[in-house]
């Protein structure tokens, strides 16, 4: 027979009765204190939460750097084809017509969609740092 205090740490350790350890009978652990589960469970959820805000600002900032690459490039690419045209259908002349009568606009118009989304995911998560 194992001495009583080594049945009464064991019990405390693995937050069981001592008459489940030397009874044998089914029982259910015992939860360890409420205060601390609490205490975890908030320092989990807080954890997970400023987790899922860190990706979604580093989402924000792909989108943001994304967005103004391409936008970039689909108005050198307007330009590049200004170039080449020799006449417009718009009145804001060759560059114009290359970037807005032409399949061009749909780059443009995706680019500046990202863009925007990026600054606006950004914004909402540095406005709302600590506030969820």
């Amino acid at each position: 027979m194992p001495d009583t205090e080594k049945v009464i740490q064991l019990s405390r350790i693995f937050h069981v009765t001592t008459d489940y350890l030397l009874l044998d009978i089914d029982e259910a652990p015992q939860s360890a204190a409420p205060a601390e589960n609490n205490r975890e469970a908030e320092q989990r959820a807080a954890e997970k939460r400023m987790k899922r805000q860190s990706m979604r600002m580093h989402f924000g900032w792909f989108l943001l750097i994304f967005g103004i690459i391409s936008l970039s490039a689909t108005l050198v690419g307007a330009g590049l084809y200004a170039q080449t045209l020799t006449g417009w259908r718009t009145n804001l002349g060759r560059y114009g017509t290359a970037l807005f009568a032409s399949w061009i606009l749909a780059l443009f118009i995706v680019s500046a969609a990202l863009t925007l989304c990026g600054i606006l995911i950004l914004i909402r998560e540095y406005i709302f740092i600590g506030k969820e």
